[in-house]
């Protein structure tokens, strides 16, 4: 019974918080009773120096290793141990040279507008980004679109708040689902 009420935290956790962004007022529009004071402040790019960025690592690497994968809240292996279980990869793309193109055009194509909202669910990322100068991993990028965040090590700008639905055909076109039952894929 122990072991049920530890392997249901995360899934209450999500239920309970919900996993899509949720959205903040802006403190100008908070204390404003017109209700067009929202859009006093216009839309802005402060997303675009990390889709620059982005965009140069991605210029700069001799090959992208895309990965759909497992990751360690999709079953409940390893709990009694302290030991995550072994990521299992479902589906790994390589793009390298004229393959990088798509992936560039996608990135220029995300409204760089970061608007004010914060995730409320657990982060359980299931796909990532490798990118590679001859053998060596320079950077990477993973992503859960299911609760909308990422962690990337040369992150130091704001994200879009468009980046994972503008991601997410890009995903598509390699095969690759942004959201599915994960519990289900880990368990066949």
């Amino acid at each position: 019974m122990r072991l049920l009420h530890r392997m249901m935290i995360p899934v209450l956790l999500g239920v309970v918080c919900g996993c899509t962004p949720q959205a903040t007022t802006p403190p100008a529009a908070a204390a404003s009773e017109d209700p067009l004071a929202i859009e006093d402040k216009p839309p802005n790019a402060e997303g675009q120096p990390m889709l620059d960025d982005l965009a140069r690592v991605a210029r700069d690497a001799d090959r992208i290793v895309v990965v759909e994968h497992s990751y360690r809240y999709d079953t409940n292996e390893g709990i009694n141990s302290g030991t995550p279980p072994a990521e299992r990869r479902y589906r790994d793309v390589v793009l390298a040279n004229a393959d990088k193109q798509p992936f560039l055009a996608t990135l220029e194509g995300i409204d760089p507008h970061a608007g004010m909202w914060t995730a409320a669910c657990i982060f359980e990322p299931h796909h990532r980004f490798e990118f590679y100068k001859g053998n060596k991993r320079t950077h990477t990028l993973v992503v859960c679109f299911q609760c909308n965040q990422l962690e990337w090590d040369g992150a130091k700008h704001p994200v879009p708040q468009a980046f994972y639905a503008g991601l997410a055909p890009f995903i598509q076109s390699l095969g690759m689902q942004p959201e599915r039952d994960w519990q289900a894929l880990a368990r066949l």
